[in-house]
């Protein structure tokens, strides 16, 4: 399953890049029909988010072109991508969360057990 979307000028895709990379040839792959796709919507950047990690990996497009790989390492073809190319940064919170709004809420929510 895609978890990508298409943003502006951007495809960003949330991923665990524990899972998401190939790391025995230290790639991240992307389907063809996903790729296939950047002309028509006018992709410029390529970025990959891992949100566990607070880790973004951002490419332009004419670099993840000129270094993709296709090939097939699973159950189908993927253009391959070396994690080199990518800029590496941290995803930062835009706000603070107000984790104490939560456990209001939850608390007001629940009913209490009786045992």
């Amino acid at each position: 399953m895609n978890t990508g979307t298409f943003e502006k000028d951007k495809y960003v895709k949330k991923v665990q890049f524990s899972k998401a990379v190939l790391w025995k040839d230290r790639q991240i792959s992307l389907p063809p029909s996903i790729t296939k796709q950047f002309k028509l919507k006018g992709t410029k950047f390529i970025i990959f988010e891992d949100l566990k990690k607070n880790e973004r990996w951002s490419v332009d497009y004419k670099t993840a072109k000129a270094n993709a790989i296709l090939k097939q390492e699973g159950q189908e073809s993927q253009f391959y991508l070396p994690i080199e190319i990518f800029d590496v940064s941290e995803i930062k919170p835009t706000t603070e969360h107000d984790f104490e709004s939560d456990v209001k809420w939850f608390d007001n929510e629940l009913e209490p057990v009786e045992k």
